[in-house]
């Protein structure tokens, strides 16, 4: 999982535009669960379920690589989304006043199955994740590492505009340079940055991380 890097104009849009649209639907839907009989504050909080859990479920489909956990992820994601396009469509096409037993019904039952949704993704998330971080590594040459592999999936990060692009390290560095290196990726983990952030700092593989990670804790 390589980290791709935003610059701030395209975070700011994103972010932005992101927020205006997750505003209207919130609108939309508020309305559609207040019409379908649920309370004041039960209606202010029904619109944070559905678009949160699309929040959520895009979360975890950009920092898993492919398998089941990952299309699982996916699944929810379009599920949401599929309720969350019919609510605001609802509220615009249904006449005004209390709404049909069935859409009432539906409403009511959003909540429970997204709790189970959300606590099943929260679960599956941790044990990828947990796996990932344990997982054997193989006795290799820290050169043969170097070359960061092509991942299915990008954690974004936000960054200044792109520079000129960097000479790539060679495979044969000396050694008070890879010493350097070791230094500066055990500096950033102590920071908290992820593996694969540091990876892709330090150009080198996140398996090599992980393995002067490892060395370190052992020494």
């Amino acid at each position: 999982m390589n980290t791709i890097r935003l610059t701030r104009t395209d975070a700011a849009l994103i972010y932005g535009l992101g927020a205006a649209a997750l505003a209207l639907s919130y609108t939309a839907l508020a309305d559609l669960a207040a019409r379908a009989g649920l309370g004041p504050w039960q209606s202010a909080v029904w619109p944070l379920v559905v678009d949160g859990l699309i929040v959520a479920a895009t979360r975890v489909v950009v920092t898993l690589d492919d398998g089941p956990a990952r299309r699982y992820a996916w699944t929810l994601l379009w599920s949401a989304v599929t309720v969350s396009i019919a609510g605001n469509a609802a509220h615009l096409l249904l006449p005004a006043g209390p709404v049909h037993p069935g859409v009432a019904t539906v409403v009511a039952v959003v909540p429970p199955v997204s709790a189970l949704a959300l606590t099943h993704l929260a679960i599956v998330r941790a044990r990828i994740l947990a796996r990932s971080h344990h997982e054997p590594e193989p006795e290799v040459d820290d050169a043969a590492d170097d070359a960061p592999a092509s991942p299915a999936s990008a954690q974004l990060t936000v960054g200044t505009e792109p520079g000129p692009a960097e000479e790539p390290q060679p495979h044969d560095a000396p050694v008070d340079e890879r010493n350097a290196l070791r230094h500066r990726a055990r500096q950033l983990h102590a920071e908290g940055w992820s593996n694969y952030a540091i990876a892709a700092d330090i150009k080198r593989s996140e398996a090599t991380v992980r393995r002067w990670l490892a060395a370190t804790v052992a020494s």
